[in-house]
């Protein structure tokens, strides 16, 4: 949490009640585009989800050692298609399992060209726009690790997300 008196103070007015969390927004200056931090509240359980670029109908794994080595693999279109693909798989994933995007809490992305920050940031606006507008609204905790290594050199990104829902009666 910061230390100024004035964002804490904004912090604290600024905070989302959600049903399984509370949202603290970060201030400096202004709001800005990411959370100071979360608490689940109740019992609850973590969803954590991972997805690249590849091609959910053309990629298939490696099968052997030259196939892996040869970096065989399928991703959909530029960095824009790819972020458009991963954010849909994470929704997806998180659908079958009895949660939705506006549960998350934490994202995680992989960039490995610096210059594609802008166009990534445009198109997950644009998909927070029309799937949960909450998570531009209320910008979630997350991590962006530019220059970053990925499994193929023709994949732009990586998302890894972390989701908070009520825990199962058992």
């Amino acid at each position: 949490m910061v230390t100024n008196p004035k964002a804490k103070e904004l912090e604290e007015k600024g905070k989302v009640e959600y049903n399984n969390f509370t949202l603290w927004p970060h201030f400096h200056k202004e709001k800005m585009n990411w959370a100071s931090g979360i608490r689940t509240k109740r019992d609850t359980e973590i969803i954590v989800i991972a997805s690249t670029g590849r091609d959910p109908l053309e990629d298939a794994p490696c099968r052997t050692p030259d196939e892996e080595r040869a970096g065989k693999g399928k991703v959909v279109g530029d960095i824009k298609e790819q972020t458009r693909q991963v954010l849909w798989d994470i929704k997806q994933a998180l659908e079958m399992m009895g949660a939705s995007l506006k549960d998350i809490f934490l994202f995680h992305y992989f960039l490995p060209r610096r210059e594609d920050v802008f166009d990534f940031r445009d198109e997950m606006y644009r998909f927070f726009k029309e799937f949960e507008p909450d998570l531009r609204e209320n910008p979630r905790m997350s991590v962006l690790l530019r220059g970053v290594g990925l499994d193929l050199k023709e994949m732009y990104v990586e998302i890894e997300v972390w989701a908070v829902v009520p825990g199962r009666k058992e």
